[in-house]
């Protein structure tokens, strides 16, 4: 066969096959990517590059290890959605390098971030000014999510006159009907304080819960997994 021909038609083959298994892996934007999906994407990248133009290498082995890669990510991704415990091997949690408007040398150390890197991401959020940020959290996919001090924001009250309380952090206690031991711990509580919270808002089982999140006041908003919000508070 002629080389150009045979590339052409590996080459059609390969996207044929990289379409079917991204179809199967599922659709993510670059931003939500975690360190395994990266990996996976540049490894497959490279086989399918393989595929393409190497001709001494089987179409079909190419295409097993491809695959193997491409369905690995699908698998990881099950596994976090089922599993608190693989989600945090798999996908890391989030740093604090703000609390309270105070720099965390810590969560930078643990972080590998420096100064400059925390301020290059603040800065492309258009916070210049480090002293109006009560909070920085550094995500699992390499974002930053910052909470504002309340006189920083647009038509903040402050324009308006009024003295206001800066938002209390908020912290989450259940996901996927499984408790957060340490977070509750963090905030002074106890499976017994959460049961009797849930019983308020008529939820009779942990089960039950999607998302449940507790602040500094003590208030715990909860979404059960029929999607609808049982909460004591409004939505921050």
């Amino acid at each position: 066969m002629n080389i150009y021909l045979e590339i052409t038609l590996r080459t059609l083959f390969t996207i044929i096959v990289l379409l079917i298994l991204t179809k199967i892996d599922g659709t993510k934007q670059i931003s939500q990517l975690s360190f395994f999906d990266y990996v996976i994407g540049i490894t497959a990248g490279s086989v399918a590059a393989v595929m393409c133009v190497d001709q001494d290498v089987s179409i079909w082995a190419s295409t097993i290890a491809l695959a193997l890669f491409m369905l690995s990510g699908a698998l990881f991704s099950f596994l976090s959605q089922k599993s608190m415990f693989c989600r945090r091997v798999l996908e890391g949690n989030p740093i604090f390098i703000i609390a309270k408007g105070k720099i965390l040398y810590k969560g930078l150390k643990k972080a590998r971030f420096s100064v400059n890197d925390m301020m290059r991401e603040l800065r492309s959020q258009g916070y210049f000014d480090i002293t109006e940020i009560n909070y920085a959290i550094l995500e699992t996919n390499g974002n930053v999510s910052v909470m504002p001090k309340a006189t920083a924001r647009p038509a903040t009250n402050e324009d308006e006159g009024n003295e206001v309380d800066d938002d209390s952090i908020r912290a989450d206690v259940i996901i996927d009907g499984k408790i957060l031991y340490g977070n509750l711990k963090a905030f002074g509580k106890n499976r017994q304080w959460l049961e009797n919270s849930l019983k308020m808002q008529g939820i009779a089982h942990i089960k039950d819960v999607a998302l449940a999140s507790i602040d500094t006041d003590d208030n715990l908003s909860v979404f059960n997994k029929n999607n609808i919000e049982v909460s004591r508070t409004v939505f921050q």
